[in-house]
């Protein structure tokens, strides 16, 4: 009850600035056909920076090599596959992922979400998955193709510091290269050669 109480709190707080950026009483009347909009609601549209992630989008399917520590099975290969496609008006990237389950870790699930944040100027990141597991983090963008995410979060309970290589080679073809960071240095953890496939194009 008390966290629902807090959530419909912030909702009214949230439609409250909302209504104030766009300069109108905090009455919403049912929009008139026809009715011109204000020059601010004409303003608000999906960043620009956003379509340099529409070759992503489609469907991925991927080859893995993951490098786990030993008790956790030591060096293993799995596959996975990932669906991108646009979300929340354009204004968001959203990718489902799915793992299936190795001889030491079960099958695993997970959602990343992508933008851009036009105030700092970098893309953002935000990721769950079926463990618990959480992260968000920032990119300046691609750089000859290649995109570089520096991220944090928690893996199995344990923070973590990540970064993700993500080179597209060409429209169909992407690998993947995920480093954890450890006494100042940064170990490899997986990498993935993903193919897009066919119908899977923006």
């Amino acid at each position: 009850m008390h966290c629902r109480k807090q959530s419909s709190i912030g909702l009214v707080v949230w439609f409250a600035g909302l209504a104030l950026a766009l300069g109108s009483p905090l009455v919403f009347a049912e929009e008139k056909p026809g009715a011109k909009k204000s020059s601010a609601e004409a303003a608000m549209k999906p960043p620009p920076e956003l379509a340099q992630m529409n070759s992503m989008v489609g469907t991925w399917k991927c080859s893995s090599k993951m490098h786990l520590p030993p008790e956790m099975g030591g060096e293993q290969t799995g596959t996975s596959t990932m669906i991108i496609k646009k979300d929340l008006g354009g204004y968001w990237v959203v990718g489902q992922w799915k793992m299936g389950k190795t001889k030491t870790t079960p099958e695993m699930k997970g959602t990343v979400y992508w933008s851009y944040d036009a105030a700092d100027k970098k893309f953002v990141e935000l990721g769950v998955d079926s463990t618990g597991g959480y992260m968000h983090g920032t990119s300046d963008g691609p750089q000859s193709g290649t995109w570089v995410w520096n991220e944090d979060g928690t893996m199995m309970g344990k923070k973590m510091k990540t970064r993700t290589t993500v080179t597209q080679k060409t429209p169909d073809t992407t690998q993947v290269k995920a480093e954890s960071e450890v006494d100042g240095k940064w170990v490899p953890m997986e990498e993935d050669d993903c193919k897009k496939q066919a119908g899977g194009h923006a």
